[in-house]
């Protein structure tokens, strides 16, 4: 096939849909979004399941395609592949074959032989190395109007760095975070955490397919990496604007420490073990909270239960404090809804609120002998 006649490089040219391939490597197939295959009946029905494609198809079912912003397009392995614009193509390769959008359970509505005209010849721009493209779909789908989800951002944002190591000049991280209009050090924590995840996935420690539930919070990792509770229970280094994260950031004296980590994030299908961190808020920071404790820590790598532990990593001043306002809340909340009483019904109530009023007492007893013990120590010096 003569390519470069057919879409020569650095320019905008027409070209056959059915020329055009997927990007099996797109950022966006993260863990989660992971298409059964790589044909085009497997990518079309992923991204109709997880990338609104249905609203496209509709869209340019109803008004035709326009060719004013052309697809990126690079030759790899002799074949025209996609690198921006892979929802689009599913788009019109599912208008073009019902087939595959049957298969995908998208509907398509009927269309005129005008709209499908539009569908067939698309505006491309060929670039001649993938990095030629990398500024503008980084910026495009990390701050742009068609962000990525933090794995895919994060993805991309490594293979960039990593495609950086045996330059003259190599770009940093910073670098390019600054040309994906990162300005907030989310992706310096997100590539830290992106190494994490390939670390254990390289030596056997953990697999991401292995986890528990089929979502998979990418959040949970490069969040929790930038508590230093975390960090030091790794041994590894903090994420740092000064410096490149290193692609091996757990030394292999805590790889057992690195998988307990995640188990505790993710949970082991494997195992049949669920993840402590059923959700961001409020458990993360129980985690944080526990990993500052040697006692707690412990009590958790043992029982798995974060909830228990989190009390032993709780000062007992502490859990005093938090257990009084918080009855005092809930107190608070009844006194309101006192009209709600029926004392034909809940006469049990009754005995409830007395046993509520002896309990009061005798922790506001308790309090008053602590303090006049103490005054009187005080005055007796």
């Amino acid at each position: 096939m003569d390519w470069d006649n057919i879409a020569p490089v650095r320019q905008s040219t027409k070209v056959d849909v059915n020329l055009l391939d997927f990007d099996c490597d797109n950022p966006r197939f993260t863990p989660d979004k992971q298409p059964n295959g790589k044909s085009d009946e497997a990518i079309i029905s992923k991204l109709a399941s997880s990338a609104d494609l249905a609203e496209l198809v509709q869209s340019i079912s109803t008004s035709g395609y326009i060719n004013i912003e052309p697809l990126i397009v690079v030759l790899r392995d002799e074949k025209l592949v996609v690198l921006e614009g892979n929802r689009r193509l599913a788009a019109l390769k599912s208008l073009l074959n019902p087939d595959l959008a049957s298969k995908a359970k998208l509907s398509v509505p009927n269309f005129s032989n005008e709209i499908r005209s539009t569908l067939l010849n698309i505006l491309v721009y060929r670039v001649e190395r993938e990095e030629d493209a990398r500024e503008l779909i980084g910026f495009k789908h990390i701050n742009g109007p068609q962000a990525w989800d933090a794995y895919a951002k994060a993805t991309f944002a490594a293979r960039w760095l990593d495609s950086q190591r045996g330059l003259t000049n190599p770009l940093s991280l910073q670098d390019i975070a600054n040309r994906m209009g990162d300005k907030h050090a989310t992706i310096l924590r997100m590539v830290t955490a992106y190494y994490v995840l390939q670390q254990a996935e390289t030596n056997e420690v953990y697999s991401v397919d292995d986890r528990f539930k089929r979502s998979f919070s990418f959040s949970h990792l490069y969040t929790g990496i930038s508590y230093s509770e975390v960090t030091d229970f790794l041994e590894m280094r903090r994420p740092s604007r000064d410096r490149d994260p290193e692609r091996e950031p757990v030394h292999k004296n805590n790889f057992e420490k690195l998988r307990k980590l995640l188990v505790w994030l993710y949970g082991s299908k494997s195992e049949d073990v669920s993840p402590v961190v059923k959700s961001q808020n409020p458990d993360l920071g129980k985690l944080k909270e526990v990993l500052s404790d040697k006692q707690a820590t412990k009590q958790l790598e043992a029982s798995g239960d974060l909830n228990a532990a989190t009390i032993t990593a709780t000062p007992i001043d502490v859990r005093f404090s938090r257990h009084l306002f918080v009855a005092t809340e809930e107190l608070q909340k009844a006194l309101q809804s006192l009209d709600g009483f029926d004392p034909e019904t809940q006469s049990e109530l009754q005995s409830v609120a007395e046993s509520a009023v002896k309990r009061a007492n005798l922790i506001l007893n308790t309090i008053n002998s602590v303090i006049d013990s103490l005054e009187k120590s005080s005055t007796e010096k």
